[in-house]
């Protein structure tokens, strides 16, 4: 059985001498009287804010605020009538984020006074970023003062925490308090990464404790 054959139309209109081509409809194939879009049933474009976009907002309002000015700006978010956001932890956290991106410490600090004078919710991960931006910033002490509060209020201390303690002792010069902390996190049980092990090596050298060093190095701790 011959299939039914059509002229070939180019796509300037002409027809030339010979094209043929097989119908559709012919091999078996439904005919398609044109492209079809994809269109998800009770689709509706978007207007306005995307979710979340009030967020970004505050979060672009505390990078504007001056120094001492997160706290004002973080009130009016949270009690504005039309538009508050959520006292979510997940929303500061971006927040802290945004301005550590930034470079700008002292702001994330600000967020996490702000976030325990407006009574939100705090946890592990805020408290690591805070201790960092803390050190980061040049106030060490006020890291370990973070670090020695968390287990008051119900936080548990990662490795993570750790490390940036370690790290702040560091940069405050108490490298036997960075050991100590080292020596504690085997006795809590918790897992010393390559960040731990580098950080007491540090220590161990800026102290002069070749022994120790050589402890470390080898991996016996």
């Amino acid at each position: 059985i011959r299939s039914p054959l059509l002229r070939f139309t180019s796509v300037d209109g002409t027809r030339p001498s010979g094209a043929l081509w097989a119908s559709p409809v012919a091999m078996g194939k439904p005919a398609m009287s044109g492209v079809k879009k994809n269109k998800k049933k009770g689709f509706k474009p978007s207007r306005g804010k995307t979710p979340g976009g009030r967020v970004y907002e505050v979060a672009q309002e505390i990078l504007n605020a001056p120094e001492g000015g997160v706290a004002a700006v973080i009130a009016a978010a949270l009690n504005d009538k039309e538009a508050p956001i959520r006292r979510d932890p997940r929303a500061f956290t971006m927040f802290s984020t945004r301005c550590r991106k930034k470079g700008d410490w002292s702001k994330c600090v600000e967020i996490f006074d702000a976030m325990r004078d407006q009574g939100v919710e705090t946890n592990t991960i805020v408290y690591n970023a805070t201790m960092s931006a803390c050190s980061k910033g040049g106030d060490w002490e006020r890291a370990l003062e973070l670090f020695e509060t968390m287990p008051r209020e119900g936080h548990d201390r990662s490795t993570i925490t750790y490390n940036v303690a370690m790290s702040a002792c560091m940069r405050g010069g108490d490298w036997e308090r960075a050991l100590e902390l080292f020596d504690q996190m085997a006795e809590e049980g918790l897992e010393r990464d390559h960040v731990s092990i580098n950080t007491a090596m540090a220590a161990a050298e800026a102290g002069g404790q070749t022994e120790r060093l050589k402890e470390l190095t080898s991996g016996a701790g």
